[in-house]
């Protein structure tokens, strides 16, 4: 039996079983301790074992895990690197077919080409045998007139042809060069010289044809002068008309100066009838609060005096009445503030009725209402900014139209 030494002292432990618990069956259940009765300490060897083994067990588990995943992707690449290689040998398949295709259809065209080729020489060769035959046929038919006619034989008649053709031949090609030496006689006397007129307008036609070559190339002395030339065209014309609108402005400017004393210009706010209607709705809802105020009552035992219920139907009439006199102050001016300032405190009465209303079902009502004018104001104040930037669109006024006119 080997010897354990405590590994805090050094010292031999003693080894024992001790009981830790009881089976199912009610049969106790030993491990075997290891005990320092020096250091008063132990240690569970049995529990070490079980550790260790596993520990070991789950170390081979993780490393068939391992061995698994890395075989499952070995598989995988292998499966990879065949799905590759099938469809690689699939395309190259597909594509000698396409080639042995296009082969086939290439030859077939070459083929038919070629019998078409073939069709025409025959074709060709035949009427160029029929032709032979023809001119043959006619020769004799002419030997044989003339034979007839003169009561000669073939022979002597075909002599006779053969010598008219050469004489034919020889006063065609005699002509000819009699019409070459009269040509070349004709330059060297006269030398083709036209008219000064006729040269003069070659001459222009050839520079002006020069010239709009020369134009096609944007780099040319030629094309960079004419776009010159446009430009200071342009700019002369841009020139008279800028001169012709100074001077319009300047007499519609003095006309302008003349006719300001006269001129009103009227400028109707935008929703104005909505602005009467919110403040009478305003209005209406002032009476209401006032009338449920004086009802439920304003006294209070407390010191805070907006405990009282009827003190919450008061603040909020008063923020009606202040909407009302907004709208109606402010009915005649077109400005934002005419819609927002109201809708502030339509927000701020339907914020403390909803927080304040507690039993009271009609305050509860009265933030709705406030919360509803509150989002018609916005709408409101939202449309009155609309298409503000094509107001003065129409005042334009071309300042050729009346020169057109007169």
């Amino acid at each position: 039996m080997i010897n354990m030494k405590c590994p805090i002292c050094g010292k031999d432990l003693d080894l024992q079983n001790k009981q830790i618990g009881t089976s199912e069956n009610g049969d106790p259940i030993f491990n075997e301790y290891a005990i320092c009765h020096s250091c008063k300490k132990q240690w569970n060897l049995d529990k070490q074992r079980a550790k260790k083994i596993a520990a070991k067990k789950a170390a081979e588990e993780k490393a068939k895990a391992e061995a698994e995943a890395r075989a499952a992707e070995e598989k995988a690449k292998a499966e990879a690197v065949a799905r590759a290689a099938e469809e690689k040998a699939k395309a190259e398949a597909a594509a000698r077919a396409a080639e042995e295709k296009a082969k086939a259809e290439a030859a077939a065209r070459a083929a038919e080409e070629k019998a078409k080729a073939d069709a025409a020489a025959r074709a060709a060769e035949e009427k160029r045998a029929a032709r032979r035959e023809a001119k043959a046929r006619a020769r004799k038919e002419a030997i044989a007139r003339l034979a007839a006619d003169k009561g000669i034989s073939e022979e002597e008649a075909e002599r006779i042809l053969k010598e008219r053709a050469r004489a034919r031949k020889a006063a065609a090609q005699k002509a000819a060069t009699d019409a070459t030496a009269t040509d070349n006689s004709e330059e060297q006397k006269y030398g083709n010289i036209p008219a000064e007129e006729i040269r003069d307008k070659r001459e222009k036609a050839v520079r002006k044809g020069y010239e709009d070559m020369l134009a096609t190339d944007p780099d040319s002395k030629a094309a960079k002068k004419k776009k010159k030339e446009e430009a200071e065209t342009a700019k002369a014309k841009e020139d008279v008309k800028s001169r012709k609108m100074d001077d319009y402005d300047d007499e519609k400017s003095s006309d302008d100066e003349d006719d300001d004393e006269y001129e009103y210009v009227d400028e109707y706010p935008r929703f104005r009838p909505g602005r009467i209607i919110l403040g009478i709705i305003s209005l209406l809802a002032f009476g209401f609060c006032i009338y449920k105020g004086f009802v439920t009552g304003l006294s209070t035992s407390g010191a805070d005096v907006t405990s009282a219920p009827g003190m919450n139907y008061v603040i909020v009439a008063l923020c009606m009445l202040v909407t009302a006199l907004l709208y109606f102050i402010m009915n005649n001016r077109d400005t934002l503030f005419a819609f927002l300032i109201p809708m502030i405190i339509y927000i701020g009465s339907a914020v403390f009725a909803f927080l304040k209303h507690g039993d009271e079902f009609e305050l509860l009502i009265l933030a709705g209402v406030s919360g509803v004018l509150a989002v018609i104001s916005l709408i409101l104040a939202i449309a009155s900014r609309g298409g503000d930037d094509y107001d003065d669109e129409d005042d334009y006024d071309d300042p050729f139209e009346e020169e057109h006119d007169n």
